[in-house]
């Protein structure tokens, strides 16, 4: 008999929702089946992504956020079926869901533009991880290309999270896109009554000493300004285009000053 009580006392209404009166049985049934979709989504997103890594050449983390994406769909239909199975009809609130969907919608923007964002640059790979890339100001390598930012980390080793959307809305340079090597210009000013070729020889010759510029391309020398002052421009490639560049820019200053000043030459500010 009490077996009989506690069974109708579950099924006794304790909530409405949609229309429908729900139970603590039902409601228990739902929470059964909301644990049962969670671990199905789980093991379906982690198969989803070996499957991705094993037939397809993407990177690591684009296998990751696909198979993030597969979740969230299993979860909006999951909940969806659930809702079917208990009885609630989004139907019968469909007035409070325009409402809230208005509402999510003008909130939400800025999440879906940078959603949307991200799944551009993953379909174009004009930017991936380990690219070092220029925006907004800061430069610094990519380390991270999630669901809503991208995270760079600069030569000063701060970790900058950038919406998504600004990758695509501003102008970004990516260094390393077409390889891992980075030129450096390092422009100068001496006088007009220097010998030029003197000075072209002594840049390259600088310049081929340093141990982090390549030899190929080889160091090229520009003739930027004429007039009482002779503008130059040293041109080298080098390989790490995120602290390596500054360095080496640093470095060969200091060469050509120590250089200059031994052969007599006068740099012009």
């Amino acid at each position: 008999m009490r077996a009989d009580k506690l069974l109708e006392w579950l099924s006794s209404p304790v909530l409405t929702l949609g229309g429908v009166k729900l139970s603590i049985l039902s409601l228990a049934k739902g929470l059964v089946l909301v644990i049962c979709l969670h671990f199905v989504a789980k093991w379906v997103g982690g198969l989803t992504q070996r499957w991705i890594q094993v037939r397809t050449a993407v990177p690591e983390y684009t296998a990751t956020l696909l198979a993030r994406w597969v979740k969230v769909a299993i979860w909006v239909v999951g909940l969806f079926v659930i809702a079917d199975f208990l009885g609630i009809k989004f139907s019968s609130f469909a007035f409070f869901a325009g409402a809230l969907g208005v509402g999510l919608g003008f909130g939400l923007q800025t999440i879906v533009n940078n959603f949307v964002s991200g799944l551009i640059l993953l379909m174009e790979r004009t930017i991936k991880v380990g690219d070092v890339v220029s925006i907004a100001g800061e430069t610094g390598k990519v380390v991270h290309i999630g669901a809503r930012s991208t995270l760079i980390e600069t030569a000063k080793g701060s970790v900058i999270a950038l919406p998504n959307s600004q990758f695509i809305n501003s102008a970004v340079t990516n260094w390393t896109l077409s390889g891992k090597s980075m030129r450096v210009h390092v422009p100068i000013t001496v006088g007009s009554d220097v010998d030029i070729d003197t000075v072209i020889s002594l840049l390259t010759e600088i310049a081929l000493s340093h141990p982090q510029v390549l030899g190929e391309p080889p160091p090229k020398v520009w003739l930027t300004k004429i007039g009482d002052t002779v503008g130059l421009e040293l041109l080298v490639w080098v390989v790490d285009p995120l602290d390596g560049a500054r360095q080496v820019q640093s470095d060969l200053y200091y060469s050509i000053l120590s250089t200059f000043k031994e052969k007599g030459i006068t740099i012009r500010g």
